[in-house]
């Protein structure tokens, strides 16, 4: 069997997949697909209608041991790239008071490995986190991270009703002792700049629900753009909110686009919030 192979004419990805791999039973390839087994032109999806067109690759990768043992749920894979989906209250890598409840640690431990850190979640952010398989991927992604994401998107659930529906947030970053994040004027000394954009998708009388896009990663940056908003995110005392109806700081990193370090590819990673990241109901 292939596994890899050129699309000759325009069609829904679950069809051209089965014509062209007539021998895979076809729950084998819609078990592909939801299993996040099969990219187009390197973009991996689990979309039964997703639109191919002729001359796009499509590649099928069978299920790795990594994936198999990986308590995480993996989002993709590669011989350069690892990505889960990260729960919320899980630490990335370990601190001075957390050293075995870290997403690195646990799957080491369960034997995805080599893995090495290329950014970070906060603690109580679930979503997207990309690790490298070899230090020099992780060097390389690090040191031209801004020229290799193409995209980063979150879901944020904040509390309020914005007046603007959609908003940009343009501002300096600087961290205290203490290691609170804060907006400074443009120029300042020792900030950072911090780009964010909004759009509210829903909304009631008390919450609203956002999609997100960073043109820069700074630390905090979300949660301090919605404070300076005058909407902080739900659950993030830390940064102004006086709610917590989910029970959770309300942020997703949903969406992790980028150029493939190796293969020059784009490569889209997606997590769908879960059940715990939606719009509350309205006080009463």
């Amino acid at each position: 069997m292939n596994n890899e192979f050129i699309v000759k004419s325009n069609g829904q990805l679950l069809n051209i997949v089965r014509e062209q791999l007539s021998d895979m039973p076809s729950g084998k390839v819609k078990s592909y697909l939801e299993h996040r087994l099969i990219s187009v032109d390197g973009t991996v999806t689990s979309r039964y209608d997703y639109p191919v067109h002729a001359g796009q690759l499509i590649r099928v990768r069978r299920a790795s041991a990594n994936e198999q043992q990986s308590p995480l749920d993996v989002l993709y894979e590669d011989a350069e790239l690892f990505a889960v989906n990260k729960p919320a209250g899980l630490l990335t890598v370990a601190t001075d008071k957390e050293k075995k409840a870290t997403a690195l640690r646990i799957l080491r431990d369960s034997g995805v490995t080599p893995l090495f850190v290329v950014h970070r979640l906060d603690r109580d952010t679930s979503g997207v986190l990309l690790f490298a398989k070899t230090l020099a991927i992780r060097d390389m992604l690090q040191n031209a991270w801004g020229d290799i994401i193409a995209r980063r998107e979150y879901a944020a659930v904040c509390e309020g009703v914005f007046t603007d529906k959609c908003g940009h947030c343009d501002t300096y970053l600087r961290e205290t002792s203490a290691h609170v994040v804060y907006s400074v004027p443009h120029g300042n000394s020792g900030g950072k700049r911090a780009v964010t954009d909004y759009e509210v998708l829903h909304e009631n009388a008390h919450y609203s629900y956002l999609r997100v896009l960073l043109s820069s990663g700074r630390k905090n940056q979300i949660r301090v753009h919605m404070q300076d908003l005058g909407h902080p995110v739900v659950g993030d005392k830390k940064y102004g909110a006086t709610s917590n109806p989910l029970h959770r700081i309300g942020l997703h990193a949903s969406v992790l686009e980028l150029r493939h370090p190796v293969t020059e590819l784009t490569i889209t990673m997606s997590a769908p919030p879960d059940k715990t990241l939606r719009l509350p109901r309205a006080r009463a």
